[in-house]
């Protein structure tokens, strides 16, 4: 009996996303096929999925609790539940960030000793709004955690802000900072299982920010907190490294790593995707550290003055539902990102307001789903369903696979999970519909599909 092809589409403009399509069958290549293919390879199998996420900032918890019971399991269901985005990952900040309500860290000013080191801030909102989807996530939820900035009193301008470094002589103490903050949330029931060094430690940022050159992120990760936390018995938090854009992802991983003391201590490399795609850098990074995990730190599209770019401009744009372009740029960025090496990914904010926010510097953003406590409503962004396409069907421990296209004009990439189904995920942005014909070499079957305009598809069988 021949093989069954499952169709879920998003369209621009359809009433109906992650749509059902009639079944497509598949047929032995008898005519061997050489025109306008593409092939699969099942057999042939690279990186681990480890899985996909969100950002839980005070700016996502307050948008939460800013909404009904009824609105808030919704967007637990939509992200979390097994009808939604299936998250099993969460990235959170240490201290405050500009999507905070404000400026803060955990303890006073100039308190060497951290004896007043307390969490109660983000008890108030941002613990709760955790809990509670982890609770949606059947109990488990890995978590990440990134620090914007340490405390003023540690840092060589004396700010949350502007970017500035870390003193050397607070080296110790930051490092003790972090391990009180992985304890105390060790304490409210939930396990940090990812510990980056510094949010975007190239960016001098008027929110709160501060610079770590390549050596000074070395010396601090190996001499002072892998062994603090090796004292603390914490080493169940894995340390990732750069946390930044991807067109210095090789560059900064290559300094870092080429210490061979510190090379077993770090279990990945964090990128964002501001200054361009530079696919090819993970490309470098898995194939000079294949043992690091590649993982998707932040990304998001900014509003800056209202532009829908990623690095500003002057057009106009409404944030309480976002271009068709968004999604489709977030698809472009995960295939582009999978097909060259990347295991994890997470999305910056899960909730924000129809402004973008709340921000405490302005730097307003989209997000995959957009509240408004007004009207007590929800709405669902492209970026939500184009996510989707892919978080939905491709479960932790699937692999990808290789595969090759006839086309530059259809985007792609290809899985397998692990129950032995191959999940391809195909983004035509073009404004005309392009057909093809799918080959699995190892079957040696075909199959003639067809992906229409504007539209991301996955096809699992």
């Amino acid at each position: 009996m021949a093989k069954k092809l499952k169709i879920i589409q998003s369209q621009q403009n359809s009433i109906e996303q992650f749509k059902l399509l009639d079944e497509v069958s598949f047929n032995a290549d008898e005519r061997q096929l050489e025109m306008n293919l593409l092939m699969l390879y099942p057999d042939i199998c690279y990186q681990e999925i480890k899985g996909f996420g969100g950002a839980f900032t005070e700016s996502s918890a307050l948008n939460y609790f800013s909404m009904d019971e009824s609105n808030r399991s919704r967007i637990r269901e939509a992200y979390f539940g097994t009808n939604g985005l299936r998250y099993n990952l969460g990235r959170t900040h240490i201290a405050s960030c500009d999507f905070s309500l404000g400026n803060y860290s955990y303890v006073d000013e100039n308190d060497h000793s951290l004896a007043s080191f307390s969490i109660a801030r983000d008890q108030q909102y941002l613990l709760p709004f955790i809990h509670e989807c982890v609770a949606a996530a059947g109990g488990k939820l890995q978590l990440m955690a990134s620090p914007w900035s340490p405390p003023a009193w540690m840092k060589d301008n004396q700010h949350l802000l502007y970017g500035g470094k870390l003193l050397v002589e607070h080296y110790a103490n930051y490092a003790n900072y972090l391990l009180k903050y992985l304890q105390a949330y060790q304490a409210e029931g939930l396990e940090i299982e990812y510990l980056t060094i510094q949010n975007e430690p190239k960016a001098v940022q008027r929110w709160e920010s501060c610079i770590y050159t390549a050596q000074e992120e070395q010396i601090f990760i190996r001499d002072y907190l892998a062994p603090a936390l090796v004292a603390a018995g914490l080493t169940a938090s894995k340390i990732v490294i750069w946390d930044h854009n991807k067109e210095r992802a090789f560059e900064r991983s290559r300094e870092i790593l080429a210490d061979p003391t510190l090379y077993p201590l770090v279990h990945g490399i964090g990128v964002h995707w501001y200054s361009g795609d530079h696919f090819e850098n993970l490309r470098l990074c898995r194939e000079f550290f294949p043992d690091k995990e590649l993982m998707f730190t932040e990304g998001c599209v900014e509003l800056s003055l209202g532009a829908p770019t990623n690095s500003g401009g002057n057009e106009s744009v409404t944030v309480s539902q976002s271009p068709w372009e968004f999604g489709e740029k977030y698809a472009h960025d995960l295939i582009g990102n999978f097909n060259n090496g990347l295991s994890s990914y997470i999305d910056w904010n899960l909730l924000l307001d129809q402004n973008g926010g709340p921000n405490h510097v302005g730097n307003y953003c989209s997000a995959p789903i957009i509240c408004d406590a007004t009207q007590q409503s929800i709405r669902l962004q492209p970026s939500y369903y184009f996510i989707g396409h892919f978080s939905k069907f491709v479960p932790a421990g699937s692999r990808r696979i290789a595969h090759s296209s006839f086309t530059s004009q259809l985007e792609s990439t290809a899985f397998i999970t692990p129950d032995n189904q191959v999940v391809l995920v195909v983004l035509n942005q073009q404004h005309k519909a392009i057909s093809c014909v799918l080959k699995d070499v190892a079957t040696q079957q075909v199959a003639e599909l067809s992906f229409a305009a504007k539209s991301i598809t996955t096809i699992i069988y």
